[in-house]
């Protein structure tokens, strides 16, 4: 089982992928960690604005891959809602990370 340390390492490793990626335009925290902080058990849920002339798809693909390759990250599906696409990961110790998408105009 996750530790809350691991849950926050992971978190902020996410986000700061998400600042070094020019394709990004925005990133928040959502879910229950963004309300009130979560508890020992909650996942990460994040969303990501893409910079419209980028396909969501391209950068959910090269974040895939590295979540994968760098964490052993298990890609578990995908749910399209509109313009976002939100991708389900299953890390070591029963962690899940919810990876959303949107182009930044909608």
């Amino acid at each position: 089982m996750f530790t809350v340390e691991q849950r926050n390492a992971l978190r902020e490793r996410v986000l700061r992928l998400g600042e070094a990626d020019v394709r990004v335009v925005a990133g928040a925290v959502v879910g229950s960690l963004a309300v009130n902080g979560g508890d020992r058990f909650s996942d990460i849920d994040l969303t990501f604005a893409i910079a419209d002339h980028v396909p969501v798809t391209d950068v959910l693909a090269d974040w895939t891959t590295r979540l994968i390759g760098e964490l052993d990250a298990v890609w578990l599906t995908d749910l399209e809602r509109g313009a976002t696409v939100y991708r389900v990961f299953l890390l070591p110790d029963a962690l899940q990370l919810d990876l959303s998408m949107t182009p930044a105009a909608r």
